[in-house]
């Protein structure tokens, strides 16, 4: 049995079963008629107040039908000019598909019903000026935007995207404010019921998800520009980094590009772009997001005994009672609108290369960023992850700290102090981090009573705790960052290393604003990173850090890096370098990570390397070589360990900083080809240590210290012969004796022998015992390096004549009569 974790149920299956649950849940929704739930709500003593205000509200999308006809119109001007020939009915049918079918009355039941539900769901100050603070200062620029308004010019909100409630919260605020109904992008599998469909198609245009050919993307291009061309107001959200889907670890992406909003910006008249920061003390999708618990996530927190309590007292409104403050607080923040003109201006000074549309998406991402609020929920997790990540008990503290580190990061970044919510603003820190534990106990992050070994609450959901932390950082990562650094290879080693250094850049003040990807060509090991940020196997319960891009796409990666970690394994060394080659059009510096020996013919990754950039042609590749005592786990669980770092002076020091963080120090060498067999052949030596130890020739301190003075003799033969130093083989040198210790007192190294010399004393033959347990363990995807190892040092030193009787031995041993398997 693998020791990685397994699922339980096959993907497949996992797949049907969600499909089938979600085809019995659309034929169940189907036979509610939602129009109907509105006109109920709006009837409700709550609801009637504000059906009787809104039904004095202006009216709407009277201009709906002139966009649709321009978009006609603009559509079939593109189609020509791009040599096509437009089908005029085609056009037609396809902007049938996409605009805005208005219905007066359904927006005056739809928007009474909306603010009545969303003042219930959500703790509100005054329902009259919904998800604000004593001082509104979220709207501190509303009557800016409302004269623009009056001006007849057409708005584009982009919006960051946390939960499907988001564009129900702006608009109960633009309707309260006197704004109208904005549209936003509705996926047409939305419309599959039609009740709801009814409903939505009063505000929505519909995006085709699948199967949109030239001819639609044209339409819907030209549907947004006609929008806002003729003054409506649309609604985007920008982070779209997988698929257009809510942000499901909590953090701020910067935005891909998008049909929708690079047809609102393609306009001659002025446009306002209105930035939309929503904050929340409790996302209504949290874990479904985070841990993909469901769809119970969205009534936790209503208590089965309380609820049962409501049904029996309060018959008739037991269910409004009961999800009365069920989300907690949450605010909606209106930046300042900036005239798309404005940002045509700074565009053009902009020697990013970017085109508008990004450029307007970033500015408005960061602006976001600034504006939105930090939620006592949100402090409260990043203090627990603090103090739990130093083996704190302070857990004020801690949260304390987290406060002054955001402040720092806003003053220095944005040039003004975070927005806080008025409850952590207003109270000590003691009181927010009560109020903090409160939501992270109802929403099932955090258990209610237990605490663990350092007094701490008890996580009960790891996932969820990060979430809702990351949910409080403000800080946004460009792909067109000075910095950039790669991780190459998605597998356990390159894991962690990106797993290491994300949190390291985010420790880091220097690495603000740099950027980290993790780059592997498999595309479906990537996809699940994608979308769980997580991998499957050992680390399945870990998540990348939120300032961790992934990708599998060569020019993402590479175009702009300006460091490189080769995390790969040496098997698929060359291909990674040659890939890389092909696309870095700038300077960088390659460390080789990668363990083991690159095969056919057995060469050194670091060497190898070098080799592969001398013959490109590429004078601007500097290789470092990675070595030392520190494996995944020390990585991933924050034990101690040193690195080494091997390459040329210049730079190396400020390349070993990106590296430290306690309790991982890093040392510096002058010698990549050293440092780099020292890590090979430490743990074949420590394989055949293993052996030796379990067949009693290795029993006594004496014999061991001989064992580790012979190895290291012979080692320093075949480093000389490769170009290496034998200082790398001293007893001061973390490369080798702190690898070397590693290897032979612990580790799967080491164990292989001694199991191999078990089988050995049970007079079974060494190499068949030896060649069973290394497939066994590749089939269980925890595959030896050091026994592939073993064969390709004995054929690197045989082509050099070197002489190494101790790896022979060990060759003959465990190898004489068969090749090495993979």
């Amino acid at each position: 049995m693998s020791a990685a974790k397994q699922k339980p149920f096959p993907l497949s299956l996992t797949s049907k079963l969600g499909r089938s649950f979600k085809k019995q849940l659309v034929r169940q929704a189907g036979r509610v008629d939602f129009y109907r739930l509105l006109k109920h709500v709006s009837h409700s003593e709550a609801g009637r107040p504000w059906l009787e205000h809104f039904r004095q509200m202006p009216p709407s999308w009277e201009e709906a039908g002139a966009v649709r006809q321009w978009a006609a119109e603009l559509t079939m001007a593109q189609l020509a000019s791009e040599g096509q020939e437009p089908d005029r009915a085609a056009v037609e049918h396809n902007l049938d598909s996409i605009a805005i079918r208005y219905d007066r009355e359904i927006h005056e039941y739809g928007t009474s019903a909306v603010v009545t539900l969303v003042n219930g769901f959500f703790s509100q100050r005054d329902p009259t000026a919904s998800f604000t603070s004593a001082d509104r200062r979220e709207l501190a620029h509303m009557d800016q935007l409302k004269r623009y308004r009056e001006q007849g010019l057409g708005v584009v909100y982009l919006i960051n995207h946390s939960s499907h409630l988001d564009e129900f919260l702006l608009a109960a605020v633009l309707a309260q404010n006197g704004l109208g109904l904005p549209a936003f992008a509705a996926g047409d599998n939305m419309m599959a019921i039609e009740s709801i469909a009814r409903i939505l198609w009063i505000g929505s245009y519909v995006v085709r998800r699948r199967g949109a050919d030239r001819s639609y993307m044209a339409a819907l291009f030209n549907y947004c520009r006609a929008l806002a061309e003729r003054g409506g107001q649309q609604g985007i959200f920008l982070e779209a980094w997988a698929g257009g889907a809510r942000s499901r670890d909590g953090s701020l992406r910067y935005p891909r590009r998008l049909v929708t909003l690079r047809g609102a910006l393609a306009g001659e008249q002025e446009v306002v772009v209105q930035p939309v920061a929503i904050s929340f003390s409790t996302v209504p999708e949290d874990l479904s997001l985070a841990a993909r618990k469901g769809v119970y996530t969205w009534i936790r927190g209503l208590g089965a005994l309380p609820t049962l309590g409501r049904m029996v007292a309060h018959p008739r409104s037991w269910m409004w009672r009961s999800i009365q403050g069920l989300y907690g607080r949450a605010y909606v923040t209106l930046p300042q609108p900036r005239l798309l003109s404005e940002l045509k201006a700074a565009h053009a000074a902009d020697r990013q290369g970017r085109e508008l549309d990004e450029y307007v998406a970033l500015t408005a991402i960061s602006d976001i960023a600034r504006g939105k609020k930090v939620m006592a929920s949100q402090l409260t997790a990043r203090g627990l992850l603090r103090a739990r990540r130093q083996g704190a008990s302070d857990l004020n503290a801690a949260a304390q700290a987290e406060l002054d580190l955001l402040s720092e990061y806003h003053r220095e970044t944005f040039g003004v102090e975070p927005d806080l919510e008025d409850l952590i603003r207003d109270n000590p820190i003691s009181q927010v981090v009560a109020d903090g534990l409160k939501t992270l106990r109802r929403r099932g992050v955090v258990w209610p009573l237990l605490r663990d070994e350092k007094k701490l609450p008890k996580v009960r959901n790891s996932r969820g705790l990060s979430f809702y932390a990351t949910h409080g950082d403000r800080r946004l990562y460009s792909p067109n960052a000075k910095q950039n650094l790669v991780v190459v290879g998605a597998g356990d080693w390159g894991f962690a290393l990106t797993h290491y250094l994300g949190n390291r850049m985010l420790e880091g003040r220097h690495y603000l604003h740099a950027s980290l990807t993790l780059y592997d060509p498999r595309r479906e090991i990537i996809d699940q990173l994608v979308y769980e940020r997580s991998p499957e196997g050992r680390f399945s319960e870990q998540r990348l850090p939120k300032n961790a891009f992934v990708t599998s796409d060569p020019p993402s990666a590479f175009k702009k890096a300006t460091e490189v970690v080769l995390a790969c394994p040496a098997g698929h060394l060359a291909e990674q370098v040659r890939v890389l080659l092909a696309h870095a059009e700038q300077g960088v510096k390659l460390v080789v990570a990668s363990r083991g020996l690159a095969p056919e013919p057995p060469y050194l990754p670091v060497a190898l390397v070098r080799q592969m950039a001398a013959r490109a042609g590429r004078g601007d590749v500097t290789v470092y070589a990675m070595g030392g005592a520190v494996g995944t786990g020390d990585l991933m669980e924050g034990r101690s360990g040193r690195l080494v770092l091997a390459g040329p002076a210049a730079e190396r020091d400020e390349l070993a900083k990106l590296f430290t963080m306690a309790p991982i120090s890093v040392a510096v060498s002058e010698d990549p080809v050293g440092v780099n067999l020292a890590g090979v052949l430490s743990r074949v030596y420590g394989m055949w240590a293993g052996y030796l130890t379990r067949m009693e020739r290795m029993n006594r301190a004496a014999t061991a210290g001989v064992y580790l003075a012979d190895a290291s003799a012979e080692a320093i033969v075949l480093a000389r012969a490769l170009g290496g130093s034998e200082s790398s083989f001293s007893a001061a040198s973390a490369a080798w004796s702190a690898a070397f210790a590693a290897s032979g007192l612990g580790g799967q190294a080491r164990e292989f022998g001694r199991r191999v010399g078990s089988q050995a004393r049970r007079g079974k033959g060494a190499p068949s015992a030896a060649r069973r347990l290394a497939r066994q363990w590749a089939e269980e995807d925890r595959p030896l390096i050091a026994w592939n190892d073993l064969d390709l040092a004995v054929k690197m030193a045989a082509a050099r004549r070197v002489k190494m009787p101790i790896l022979e031995e060990a060759w003959t041993t465990f190898l004489e009569g068969a090749e090495a398997e993979s």
